[in-house]
């Protein structure tokens, strides 16, 4: 009796590993990146950085499905940043800052819950010359730096949500709905620190696009973030044509807001090949507007490996320009530029 308990675990346990996968999965990016008239609060100068995740984010994590039967999936993501020009760890250290959650999915939808990328940050990077090409940081200067700080920050280049509940809708002829709350985990206010943000997408082989909107409660000390965000894309054989518009608003002071509008097209010149550009142009309550040019191009070495040069020409009436988000510097003038040359590797 023993034995046949022993045999039928055997059976489970076999049967069970064959319906379960683990990968493991990440990037690495490095290259050199050029920007002039860097200020260093007394003067201005040239710098040239190594620097590292620009395009994505360095990142490397596990993904995991089980099969439940059914139609029924359990799933799990962990993922952890770093940054390979010293070795540290990124997003402050934490083992796995980028994303930690599991959930379970089926012919309704799927519920995840855990650290997540907020819906933002899922959905409209695609609308973006910043996430359609390697341009990466060289392109959200005005998506992060709005007027002169991050504190107007429209999330598109990707932000975390802390104790995140995301529910995803089936695709249901091209549309989906996804909605996220993260709890602001504080005893006797349940709204404080919380996190609300829902997004609403159409797909098809040419056409795409989404809308949504995020509140963040307690973005600053007297101040609750409001954005809303629109995206729309276009595909021609080789060409696609994409544009979107965030608004984002403190409610408390004076109620500073920035919009910012980013207009492109990227186009295929073989399998190999992508080159592409977009003009950005963001206008701020009570303050002067900002423009912005991204230009990429990419050339794949094999489906894993690809080369790639980008360039940036940022112009900012009011503020010193800002053109690299995350290890770039203000101007000491309104104008600023960047070039970059990198290599990344997806494993």
């Amino acid at each position: 009796m023993k034995l046949y308990f022993v045999f039928l675990l055997i059976l489970i346990s076999g049967e069970s590993h064959a319906q379960s996968s683990v990968a493991l999965y990440g990037t690495i990016d490095g290259g050199l990146t050029y920007t002039n008239r860097v200020s260093t609060g007394t003067k201005a100068g040239s710098n040239l950085q190594f620097v590292s995740g620009n395009s994505l984010g360095e990142n490397w994590g596990l993904i995991g499905n089980e099969d439940l039967g059914g139609g029924l999936h359990t799933n799990f993501v962990l993922e952890s940043g770093f940054v390979s020009s010293n070795g540290a760890a990124a997003q402050q250290g934490e083992m796995f800052g980028r994303q930690a959650y599991v959930g379970l999915s089926g012919p309704w939808g799927s519920v995840t819950m855990g650290r997540q990328w907020d819906l933002i940050g899922t959905t409209f990077p695609f609308y973006s010359i910043g996430a359609l090409t390697p341009a990466g940081l060289l392109a959200w200067g005005l998506h992060s730096y709005a007027a002169g700080g991050y504190v107007l920050d429209d999330r598109v280049w990707g932000v975390s949500v802390n104790n995140a509940i995301k529910y995803t809708s089936p695709n249901i002829h091209g549309l989906t709905f996804a909605a996220m709350y993260g709890l602001g985990n504080v005893a006797g206010s349940f709204g404080t620190n919380s996190v609300d943000n829902v997004v609403a997408s159409y797909n098809d082989a040419n056409l795409s696009a989404s809308v949504g909107f995020i509140t963040v409660h307690n973005a600053t000390s007297s101040s609750n973030q409001h954005e809303y965000a629109g995206g729309l894309s276009y595909t021609i054989d080789n060409l696609k044509f994409f544009g979107m518009a965030t608004s984002v608003q403190l409610s408390g002071g004076n109620t500073p807001r920035a919009t910012t509008f980013e207009a492109g097209v990227t186009y295929n010149v073989s399998p190999a090949i992508l080159i592409g550009g977009s003009y950005q142009f963001q206008e701020r309550k009570d303050l002067a507007s900002a423009n912005q040019l991204t230009f990429a191009a990419d050339y794949l070495l094999s489906k894993r490996t690809d080369v790639y040069v980008a360039a940036a020409l940022g112009h900012d009436h009011a503020f010193g320009s800002q053109v690299q988000a995350a290890y770039g510097a203000p101007s000491d003038t309104d104008a600023q530029s960047a070039i970059r040359i990198g290599i990344r590797h997806h494993f």
